[in-house]
C-alpha cells in the first residue's frame, strides 16, 4: 500500500512538472510570437549619411517600411505638414482626388456599391497601390537596374536605370512597364501601360479611398530619394488626363528595417473573410429539371 502511495505521488509530481513545462513552453512560444511579429523599432537618427555605389549614386538597397506620416499631396495645394492631406493615399476619400466631374460621379458610385474593390476578387494591388501600408519593400540596387521586392502580393519589379525608353509594344499589366533614370541623387521611375482594372486607393471594406479608379492612360512617376542612412522618401505623381483634372502627388516617408524578414503574402490565400464579403452567387438552374 505504501509503495502504491509513493508511486501515485511520483506520477502526480511528474504530471505537474509536465504541465508546468508545457505552460512555460506555450508562454515562451507566445512571447516569441509577440516579439517576432511586433512592429520593428524604427530608427530616428538622421546624421548618418546614405551609402553610395561605385558610380556615385546613393545606394537605395535595403528593406523599407512606411512611417505613418506621409509627404504631401496635390501640387495645386502644396505639401502642408501635419494636416489631413498628408495621409497616405489609402486613406483618401475618392471625392478628394482631382477627378473630372463625370469621373467623380463614377468614383462615388463605385464607393457606394458593394464589393467593387478588385482586391475582393483576388486581383493584385498593382502600381502604385502596392506601395505603403504595413508591408515592407526591399530594394536591391545593381549596376543598370533596380529590383523592388514587395512583401505585399509577393510581387516584384525589375527596372532598368540606364535611361532607355519604354518599349513601343508593351501590353497593359498590373505592374505596368517601368524605366528609370537618375535626377541628381533621386531615382525617377516612369511607369505606363497599366491595366485600368486596378485602383489607386484602398477598398470600401478596408477603409476610406474606395472607388479610386483610373483609366488606361495612367502615367505614374515615382521619385525615390535616400536623404540619410536610415530613411527613404517615395513621392508618387499620378497623371491620368482621361479622368483627372490635373496630376495628383502624394508619398511616404519610409524607414530602414534591418534584420527583419519578408513573408509570403498572397491576397486570397491570406484572406479569411473575402468569400463572405462577395455577393451571393445566383443559384444554378437545372435546365433538364426545368424541362421536365
Amino acid at each position: 500500500m505504501k509503495h502504491r502511495y509513493l508511486l501515485g505521488c511520483l506520477i502526480a509530481a511528474a504530471m505537474i512538472a509536465g504541465l508546468s513545462s508545457t505552460t512555460a513552453s506555450a508562454q515562451a512560444d507566445k512571447d516569441q510570437g509577440t516579439k517576432k511579429y511586433a512592429p520593428p523599432s524604427l530608427p530616428t537618427d538622421h546624421s548618418k549619411p546614405a551609402p553610395r555605389t561605385a558610380d556615385g549614386h546613393p545606394d537605395l538597397s535595403g528593406m523599407w517600411i512606411e512611417k505613418y506620416g506621409a509627404l504631401g499631396t496635390d501640387p495645386a495645394v502644396g505639401k502642408p505638414e501635419g494636416d489631413a492631406r498628408s495621409r497616405r493615399p489609402a486613406s483618401y476619400p475618392s471625392d478628394e482626388l482631382p477627378y473630372q466631374p463625370w469621373a467623380a460621379l463614377k468614383a462615388r458610385q463605385l464607393r457606394d456599391a458593394e464589393n467593387t474593390d478588385p482586391l475582393l476578387h483576388c486581383e493584385p494591388y498593382g502600381v502604385p497601390r502596392i506601395w505603403g501600408g504595413p508591408h515592407p519593400a526591399r530594394l536591391v540596387q545593381l549596376p543598370g537596374e533596380v529590383i523592388i521586392l514587395y512583401e505585399r502580393d509577393t510581387a516584384f519589379r525589375i527596372i532598368p536605370t540606364d535611361g532607355r525608353p519604354h518599349p513601343a509594344d508593351a501590353d497593359p499589366s498590373w505592374m505596368g512597364n517601368s524605366v528609370a533614370k537618375w535626377d541628381g541623387d533621386t531615382l525617377v521611375i516612369d511607369t505606363i501601360d497599366l491595366t485600368d482594372k486596378s485602383w489607386l486607393g484602398s477598398g470600401k471594406n478596408a477603409g476610406e479611398g474606395s472607388g479610386t479608379f483610373h483609366s488606361d492612360a495612367l502615367h505614374v512617376s515615382e521619385r525615390i530619394h535616400r536623404p540619410d542612412f536610415y530613411h527613404l522618401t517615395v513621392e508618387i505623381t499620378d497623371d491620368d488626363p482621361k479622368v483627372f483634372a490635373h496630376p495628383w502627388t502624394y508619398g511616404w516617408n519610409m524607414s530602414l528595417v534591418p534584420n527583419e524578414e519578408m513573408y509570403e503574402d498572397v491576397t486570397c490565400s491570406n484572406e479569411k473573410d473575402y468569400e463572405h464579403e462577395l455577393p451571393d452567387k445566383p443559384a444554378a438552374t437545372d435546365k433538364s429539371a426545368a424541362a421536365n
